[in-house]
């Protein structure tokens, strides 16, 4: 796992990478306030009063950027998988929404979740990818 990463040609920053056996993720943490409400409505989802689309349009910018980058960096199509780790804020019980291809899941349920997808990528594709991954988005800090 790669922490806080800078983006190619961009400001933004990816805050965690996971590149194991079950694909490559991009996760950004959110931390909202405990009484602020994650919910579902009448098809939409709604983080307190606002849509949850503006919160996850930069999560799909970074998951389609680290796309682009390791794709070009190992000359192989690379998907990433977006996903938004929630702190404090209430959610359903069954805890995982999905707006516009990204889900958004308790934190603490991440690691499960990932794991979950599956065997997606060999050993060797796993090496491959992490050192392009080290290569192509330096440390965002310093």
């Amino acid at each position: 796992m790669l922490h806080d990463r800078a983006l190619p040609a961009s400001r933004a920053n990816v805050d965690h990478l996971v590149i194991g056996p079950a694909g490559v993720f991009v996760v950004d943490s959110k931390k909202w306030d405990r009484r602020t409400r994650i919910s579902g409505v009448r098809g939409r989802i709604w983080i307190g009063k606002r849509p949850a689309g503006p919160v996850v349009a930069p999560v799909l910018f970074e998951a389609r950027t680290v796309g682009t980058a390791l794709t070009r960096a190992t000359g192989r199509r690379v998907d990433v998988v977006p996903v938004v780790a929630v702190h404090g804020a209430q959610m359903p019980r069954w805890g995982a929404l999905a707006v516009d291809g990204v889900t958004l899941l308790r934190a603490r349920r991440v690691p499960s979740w990932i794991l979950r997808h599956g065997r997606q990528l060999d050993v060797d594709t796993v090496g491959l990818l992490a050192a392009a991954a080290v290569s192509a988005l330096p440390p965002a800090a310093g």
